[in-house]
């Protein structure tokens, strides 16, 4: 399989802007540990309510949509919000399962700040696409 890939696809007004991800194994391992290592620098501060949007694709299916809490998630890797603006580190390791079924994975994150007092969508943390091969 390929090498996976971490793109950004926001706009230059994002708040983060991702200085390196680096991926090990790479390409990713079925029933292995995947180590991510991480940098990136926040232009402004992400607070409590912000969201993360997913959309997880085999192929040209759709395997799920889901809206998650960024600070919950956040907080599981020791990253406690509101995070202030500046530069940022991420080493995170996860087992990836044996079941994965083979195919090219597609996932789209866009992280993005709470709602304005006046309703107006907040401003947009992030956009990335990351894109995974497994094999059989």
């Amino acid at each position: 399989p390929e090498p996976a890939t971490i793109v950004e696809c926001g706009p230059a007004s994002d708040l983060l802007k991702i200085e390196y991800v680096n991926l090990n194994p790479n390409p990713p391992e079925k029933g292995k540990v995947l180590t991510i290592d991480a940098k990136g620098i926040l232009s402004g501060a992400i607070v409590e309510g912000a969201t993360i949007d997913l959309v997880v694709k085999l192929g040209l299916v759709k395997l799920l949509t889901k809206q998650l809490d960024f600070c919950e998630e956040s907080a599981k890797v020791d990253k406690n919000c509101p995070l202030a603006p500046g530069e940022h580190f991420l080493n995170h390791s996860v087992e990836l399962p044996r079941e994965i079924p083979p195919g090219k994975y597609v996932v789209n994150i866009r992280v993005r700040n709470p709602k304005t007092a006046d309703g107006q969508l907040g401003e947009e943390v992030t956009c990335l696409i990351a894109k995974a091969q497994f094999g059989v």
